[in-house]
C-alpha cells in the first residue's frame, strides 16, 4: 500500500510539472529568475520581521531602508527605459511632423523616434486599451514596445474560458503590462504581437495570452465598430495621420492588436530602443543590437 501511495504521489508531481511546463516552458528562464528574485525578497522580509520582534525600532528602520532601496531601483530602471506618460484620449503630439522626412523627395529610407515622439503615431494602438484606461505609459526596450496602464480588471471578463475566470476571480483596479514586437501585416497595416501580459504582477502564461488579447479586440469592436479606430467609449478621435479604413483586423494573429500605418510608411519596428518607420520604397530595415530587457 505504501508503495502504491508513493507511486501515486510521483504521478501527481509529474503531471503537475508537465502542466507547468506547458504553460510557462517558453519563458522558464525569466520565470525562474523572477521567482528567485521574489524568494530573495521574502528572505529579506523574513529577516526584517525577525528583527522587528527583537527590536521594534531597529526593525522598522531596516524595513524603511529596504523599501527605499527597492523604490530607488525601480525609479532608476524606469528612468533608463524612458517611460512616457500619455493620455489615451489625446496622445502627446510632437511640435514637428516626425514623418515629414519620409514624404520628402529624396528623403531618408527610415526615421527613428523616441517614445515621446511616437506616442501620437501609436494612437490607434492606445485606443485598444481597456475602456477604464485613462492614461498609459509607454517605453521602448531593444526590439520591444512596453505598455502599462491602470485598468479595471472587469474589462477582461468575456465569453472565453480565461475571460470568465478572470472576470469572476479578479475585481478592482490594477496595473496591466504588455510587451511585444511589431510585425508588418499588409500594406497600410502592422500588428503588435503581445509576447508578455502581466496582471496584478502575475505573468499570464503564454498559451493564455491570445484569449485575453482577443477580449481586448472584442471590446474595441463593440465600442467603435472599428478594431483599429481611435475613437472608443466616447473618446475623441485622435488624428494620427493614418488611414483608419485600412485598419481592419482581418488576418491579425490571435495574440496581436492591429496598428494602421500612414501611407508613407511600409513597415514599423522597434529597433535599438526606438520606433523605426520605413519609407514605402525603403530597403530592408537594419538589425537591432543586443541589449538587456527590463520590463
Amino acid at each position: 500500500m505504501g508503495c502504491l501511495t508513493r507511486i501515486g504521489c510521483a504521478a501527481v508531481l509529474v503531471a503537475g510539472g508537465a502542466v507547468g511546463y506547458w504553460l510557462y516552458g517558453d519563458r522558464l528562464p525569466s520565470v525562474l529568475s523572477r521567482a528567485a528574485s521574489g524568494a530573495a525578497d521574502q528572505v529579506t522580509d523574513a529577516a526584517v520581521r525577525t528583527s522587528e520582534r527583537l527590536d521594534s525600532e531597529e526593525g522598522a528602520r531596516i524595513a524603511a531602508e529596504q523599501e527605499a532601496r527597492r523604490r530607488a531601483a525601480r525609479d532608476a530602471r524606469d528612468r533608463a527605459l524612458g517611460w512616457v506618460t500619455v493620455n489615451t484620449d489625446t496622445p502627446a503630439s510632437p511640435t514637428r511632423n516626425p514623418l515629414a522626412p519620409l514624404r520628402r523627395r529624396g528623403g531618408p529610407p527610415y526615421v527613428s523616434l523616441e517614445a515621446a515622439e511616437a506616442a501620437g503615431l501609436l494612437a490607434p494602438l492606445l485606443a485598444q486599451l481597456p475602456p477604464s484606461a485613462v492614461t498609459a505609459q509607454l517605453a521602448f526596450d531593444d526590439d520591444r514596445l512596453l505598455l502599462r496602464t491602470a485598468v479595471s480588471l472587469s474589462d477582461f471578463a468575456g465569453e472565453s474560458a480565461i475571460g470568465v475566470v478572470v472576470g469572476k476571480a479578479l475585481v478592482g483596479e490594477d496595473t496591466l503590462f504588455l510587451a511585444g514586437v511589431f510585425e508588418p501585416l499588409r500594406p497600410g497595416v502592422a500588428q503588435f504581437r503581445v509576447r508578455e501580459l502581466r496582471i496584478r504582477g502575475i505573468d499570464v502564461p503564454t498559451r493564455l495570452v491570445p484569449g485575453l488579447v482577443r477580449t481586448l479586440r472584442r471590446v474595441a469592436d463593440a465600442t467603435t465598430g472599428d478594431p483599429a479606430g481611435a475613437e472608443r467609449g466616447g473618446r475623441p478621435t485622435v488624428d494620427s495621420g493614418v488611414d483608419e479604413a485600412a485598419g481592419a483586423a482581418t488576418g491579425v494573429a490571435d495574440d496581436a492588436l492591429p496598428v494602421p500605418l500612414p501611407t508613407s510608411v511600409s513597415d514599423v519596428r522597434v529597433v535599438n530602443g526606438k520606433l523605426t518607420l520605413y519609407r514605402a520604397s525603403a530597403s530592408a530595415p537594419p538589425t537591432s543590437s543586443t541589449r538587456s530587457r527590463t520590463p
